[in-house]
């Protein structure tokens, strides 16, 4: 796989690859066409990353910034449909949240969100302890939803999928935040390459064709310049 390098502005200046992905298997969320092209932040490959929630607590699913977790469309759905059974694990606050907001919301640039207690916390959150978990995720595990394990862009951070001006293309970053410290430090104690510890929700975003490319992309050195 070729490297082309390309100029963005971004704190740590990382090095774009861009993959001409395969066309895409049978995937729970099939975002990306066949067509799509990936711009990648070199950073992907030299993360070592691996959550430890006894240190963030679940910070990902409570920071603050007005705006919940982004969401597809096509999510919306699955929200709708998981929230009356995962309702009995939200406390009171969460629910009467809902109540007055609605689950989702559909933000004045036109994208949609999942709303929010406080302009922070998700609505979807439970407690067990002082950690914050998905009551989607939860009962998923539990084997109370099938097909939809959470939104893909909860699943993916700290990775991030941004869509570019250009059709069909899109950026593949590294987003690095404090709340995050503790899966660093984890990930370099564990040698967890950030890539393979989200395997699963890259599948899940990309397909496994495209998720192997990716991987084996870093793997590769690049060409002499």
């Amino acid at each position: 796989m070729d490297w082309v390098l390309k100029t963005r502005k971004h704190a740590l200046a990382p090095k774009p690859l861009f993959l001409e992905m395969p066309e895409s298997l049978n995937i729970d969320i099939p975002i990306y066409p066949p067509s799509a092209r990936f711009e990648v932040d070199a950073r992907l490959g030299e993360v070592e990353f691996a959550c430890d929630l006894s240190i963030c607590k679940g910070a990902c699913c409570t920071m603050p910034g007005g705006r919940g977790a982004p969401v597809l469309k096509a999510e919306i759905s699955e929200l709708e449909r998981a929230f009356p059974i995962v309702s009995k694990y939200l406390p009171e606050k969460a629910l009467e949240a809902i109540a007055e907001q609605g689950i989702w919301r559909n933000e004045i640039d036109g994208t949609f969100t999942i709303s929010t207690i406080g302009r922070r916390e998700c609505i979807f959150v439970h407690w067990e302890n002082d950690i914050a978990f998905c009551s989607i995720q939860t009962a998923f595990r539990k084997g109370e939803i099938q097909g939809f394990e959470k939104p893909i862009s909860c699943h993916l951070f700290p990775i991030r999928i941004y869509p570019e001006r250009k059709k069909d293309t899109f950026f593949i970053c590294y987003e690095e935040i404090d709340e995050c410290e503790g899966g660093r430090v984890n990930g370099k104690k564990v040698h967890m390459p950030l890539l393979e510890f989200l395997r699963s929700p890259l599948a899940r975003a990309l397909g496994k064709e495209r998720t192997e490319l990716l991987i084996q992309s870093f793997k590769e050195e690049p060409p002499a310049a």
